[in-house]
Parts: C-alpha cells; structure tokens; sequence
C-alpha cells in the first residue's frame, strides 16, 4: 500500500515534469505515426553498409550522364502538376506540424523553468529548451542550403540520436546524397553513420 502512496506522491510532486514527458511521448508518437503512414510495407531486413552513408540503396539510381539531349522537355500533365504541389504542401505541413508541436513543447518548459523553485530543474528546462530551438534553426538551415544548391526541397530532422533527410524526389542518385549528406554533416557536425538520406516514395 505504501509503494502506491509513494507512487502517487512522486506523480502529484512532479507534475510538469510528467506533464513535459507525457508531451513528449504524444509528439514523438504523433511524427513516427505521420512519417510511417506513407508506406505501409516495410521490409524487416535493414541491409548492411559501410558507414559512409546509409541512403534507401533500392531506389538509387546512378548519375544520368549522357541520356538524351540537354535540350529535350518532358511532357508535364495537369495530373502531374496537381501531384508536384501536394508533395511540396505536404512538406509544408510536416514542417508546420512539427514546428508547432515543438513550440507547445518549448513553450511548457518556459512555464516550467519560470515556476520552477529548483535551480536544477530550471537548468534542465532552459537546456532542453535551446537544445530544440537548435534542432529547429539547424533544420531550416539545412533545408535551405540544399534547396540553394539546386536539389530538390527536403524535410530535414534532427534528434539527439541523428538526422533524417527526405527529399522531394521519387529517385535518389548517388550524387545527390553525397552532396545531401556533405550539407548535412557540414552544418550539425554529426557522422554519416547517423544520417538518414531517402525519397518520398
């Protein structure tokens, strides 16, 4: 009896940090729920590689160096206009999602850092507080230095254990995840062991 006590005494002296966790959990599972629910099949086997990048291999294709003339158009249909600016708005969206769930996130640790009478329970707020504010300017930062360089637009996130890139595009060539992944690197000082490079399909 006294260890269920003890439990409910530790839970109602440690509400915002429950509180804080249990959000946490909400958001962590509402994007792995987002992202998963683009394709349904997954295959259980990950296939070993290098550690140089861990890029979706089935789905690369090699560099196109001397298909056709550089003069000629492709036919673009409505249907496929239509399909182009879905992708680009669900990308939006995925930014605006997590955005907005990382602000409500922040925007509880500043209550929880003011109301906080601990020293070391503020500390704790206000660090992971700049530590998501990081994640969020990297982010962009990312997205928009491999939007310059000509590549297509990317949702890029950052968590403590690594980077997942996805890129606008049905086809990755090797070419483009070498120049993803040098951004990637280049900009939040991770290894290419923890980046994940893959196409929307």
């Amino acid at each position: 009896m006294s260890g269920k006590r003890s439990f409910f005494t530790f839970l109602k002296n440690n509400k915002k940090k429950m509180t804080v966790l249990a959000l946490l959990a909400v958001c962590a599972g509402g994007y792995i729920g987002a992202a998963g629910s683009g394709d349904e099949a997954v295959e259980n086997d990950i296939p070993l590689h290098d550690g140089d990048v861990l890029v979706d291999s089935l789905n690369v294709s090699e560099e196109e160096g001397k298909k056709g003339s550089p003069d000629e158009s492709e036919l673009v249909t409505s249907d496929d206009v239509a399909e182009l600016e879905n992708s680009d708005t669900y990308f939006q969206e995925l930014r605006a999602t997590l955005d907005m769930d990382r602000n409500k996130i922040i925007s509880m640790l500043t209550d929880s850092e003011s109301s906080s009478s601990g020293r070391s329970e503020k500390e704790e707020a206000a660090a992971e507080k700049m530590r998501l504010l990081g994640y969020m300017e990297q982010e962009k930062t990312v997205e928009t230095l491999i939007k310059n360089k000509g590549l297509p637009e990317a949702f890029v996130v950052i968590t403590e254990s690594g980077v997942n890139v996805t890129v606008n595009t049905d086809e990755l060539d090797q070419s483009m995840v070498t120049k993803i992944c040098d951004i990637v690197m280049r900009e939040t000082g991770r290894k290419a062991s923890e980046i994940v490079i893959q196409d929307v399909s």
